[in-house]
């Protein structure tokens, strides 16, 4: 009798594991995905800069769990378009930590949209993973920052353009925080360089008519117009500054390969743009990288410093998973970013332990009578970020 109740137990035991293929052993051996949010407006005034940062943050996920995921475990990516309002960038992130319970955030564009995302990462002791360039007067402990900041980019920049081009600016950008902040800096970079603003407008997101603009430019007959236009603003920028015959140079801290190709080879001919990575910077692992975003996006886009800010912020955060003890854990994964080092297509790059900041390299190209970008300045190392 004992032997056939023992038998029987056995049996109940073994059953749930033939209709559920016993996960919870799944589970406990690692194979569950760990899940990680990608916050980017798709749609919006700033979803043609935001494509590109998804773009490049799935391809680098994509890559990670091609390779074996972490230590076994697939990254799996919970998606909320905020739709370039930062209200609802605020909103989503919030429910991506509460409702989807996410280890961290990858995205958000905008500095309007990452601070409007920043107290909530903070009170839920969450983590946003930014890839995009800003101005750079921010420290938190539960952002890491990936793209450029003033002194690994607009600094250096202004400083060259007054040796090389001229000393009279015309500064311009859309009227949000990034081109005020910027150009507040390049005042005072100006100001110490010996250089003079001659003039400086800012026009509301989206903007496509520059007609008293370009009137002012001619006026004030600058030497270099400075721009931190964005989107289908700086597009039509371009094409009405060239129609109208204007010919200081254009120099510009938020124009890529994709925006080239909006706006057209001969209206971009000659004009320069400073960034950390271009297209065509000269390593193997950059070579592959071009050839591998070819083969996989076929949506206009072009590999830009805004794809390889999405692209280092998702291959920065799966060397933090693979680092931290427990990967569900984001306090540990938070710890785990501090030092790290990335072999990026984009050269070594690190994130500086005391600030949470990407040490990246500077690069300043010029537009050629064919629209493509000849890199005519490159730090000779990372630049270490000094926010």
């Amino acid at each position: 009798m004992k032997k056939k109740l023992c038998a029987l137990l056995a049996c109940a035991v073994m059953l749930p594991c033939l209709f559920t293929g016993c996960s919870r052993g799944t589970e406990q051996s690692g194979a569950k995905p760990i899940k990680i949010g990608l916050l980017y407006s798709l749609s919006g005034v700033t979803s043609v800069s935001e494509k590109q940062l998804y773009n490049g943050t799935k391809l680098a996920i994509d890559e990670i769990n091609a390779s074996g995921g972490i230590n076994g475990r697939k990254i799996e990516t919970v998606f909320a378009d905020y739709a370039s309002d930062p209200a609802k960038a605020a909103d989503k992130a919030r429910r991506l930590i509460l409702d989807d319970k996410v280890t961290a955030i990858v995205g958000t564009c905008s500095s309007s949209a990452r601070q409007a995302v920043k107290p909530v990462v903070e009170q839920y002791k969450s983590l946003l993973v930014y890839p995009q360039s800003y101005e750079g007067q921010e420290e938190s402990k539960n952002i890491v920052y990936v793209g450029c900041i003033p002194n690994q980019q607009a600094e250096i920049f202004v400083n060259w353009l007054l040796k090389n081009v001229g000393k009279k600016f015309f500064l311009i950008g859309c009227d949000f925080v990034y081109p005020q902040v910027e150009n507040k800096l390049a005042k005072e970079y100006l100001a110490k360089g010996g250089g003079t603003v001659v003039g400086e407008e800012y026009v509301p997101y989206g903007s496509t008519d520059f007609s008293s603009v370009l009137n002012k430019i001619k006026t004030s007959n600058p030497d270099i117009v400075y721009s931190e236009l964005t989107g289908d603003s700086n597009v039509a920028f371009y094409k009405q500054y060239n129609a109208y015959g204007l010919k200081a140079t254009i120099a510009s801290l938020t124009t890529n390969e994709t925006v080239l190709k909006a706006i057209g080879k001969e209206a971009s001919k000659g004009s320069y743009i400073c960034v950390d990575y271009f297209k065509n910077v000269e390593n193997d692992l950059n070579k592959k990288f071009v050839q591998k975003y070819a083969e996989t996006y076929k949506d206009g886009t072009e590999p830009s410093y805004a794809v390889m800010g999405g692209y280092n912020a998702g291959l920065f955060l799966g060397e933090a998973l693979k680092k931290a003890a427990d990967p569900d854990n984001t306090q540990q994964v938070i710890e785990a970013f501090k030092g790290l080092k990335l072999d990026s297509p984009s050269g070594q790059i690190s994130i500086d332990p005391t600030n949470n900041h990407a040490a990246l390299y500077c690069r300043i190209g010029q537009v050629d009578e064919n629209g493509e970008i000849k890199v005519i300045y490159q730090s000779e190392q990372p630049i270490a970020p000094k926010p």
